[in-house]
């Protein structure tokens, strides 16, 4: 139902890194659909941080994808004076609420957000995408402490769980180890449409508890040859693997 319009989603991510040899293709691909349901049903009512600020191109495809983000600044993508860099810009485009890049600081700012919300009753959420890879970063686990201790109920953390810590030191036992900061926690394939937006929605209208979403992403995910494959964490395509590539999504 939903592989057409994902397929040209990642294709015009393949365009735009192909054009300006810039962009982490890997890292976007695998939260495709989970920012594809995100932006379709929540953003506008809640408050959205991609932690994973280096998957910067999939946000930005997927905002054009839903016309946030006008065609001529999606096709400025990392061009002199543009407004969309390798990583997200708020002082540019102020709908994103928050910079991101250096990895572990998405949470710990949501963290703050809500808990400001809290302060005011506002029934606004807070949906914060992570990787995998911000596990390792401590801030992370003293945003879990400071939640868990001020009783933190409106964020929702979603952890983009395509296994990328198997370059570095594999994180065992995740759902355990989160377990102690929180008893609401979910696994669901992070490419289903309909999964995701299912586990979402509860998630969102639970007032009682903060949740966190793992989905189970492939890192690459769309195109074979990337899929797991570390070599395309920062890489442009070339014309001819272009040209392969647009005849495997069928676009």
């Amino acid at each position: 139902m939903f592989k057409n319009e994902l397929n040209k989603i990642r294709y015009s991510i393949l365009e735009s890194c192909f054009n300006t040899k810039e962009g982490h293709i890997g890292s976007a691909f695998s939260v495709i659909e989970i920012l594809y349901v995100i932006f379709k049903k929540y953003f506008k009512k809640h408050y959205f941080i991609l932690s994973k600020g280096h998957a910067a191109i999939g946000l930005y495809a997927v905002m054009n994808h839903f016309k946030i983000l006008k065609n001529k600044d999606y096709k400025s993508f990392c061009k002199l004076n543009s407004k969309l860099g390798g990583h997200p810009d708020s002082t540019k485009l102020p709908n994103l609420k928050f910079s991101t890049g250096s990895l572990g600081h998405g949470l710990p700012v949501s963290s703050g957000l809500a808990y400001g919300l809290k302060i005011q009753k506002d029934k606004r959420k807070i949906i914060c995408l992570v990787g995998d890879q911000e596990l390792m970063e401590g801030t992370t686990w003293e945003s879990l402490h400071i939640i868990n201790n001020y009783k933190i109920k409106n964020i929702l953390l979603i952890i983009d769980r395509n296994n990328s810590d198997f370059r570095s030191i594999k994180f065992l036992q995740l759902k355990k180890k989160l377990s102690v900061f929180c008893d609401k926690i979910s696994e669901v394939d992070g490419h289903n449409i309909k999964a995701l937006s299912s586990r979402i929605d509860k998630a969102i209208k639970n007032k009682k508890s903060f949740e966190i979403l793992i989905a189970k992403t492939i890192k690459g995910k769309g195109i074979r040859s990337m899929e797991n494959n570390p070599e395309w964490h920062h890489k442009a395509p070339s014309k001819n693997e272009m040209i392969n590539y647009k005849l495997e999504l069928k676009v």
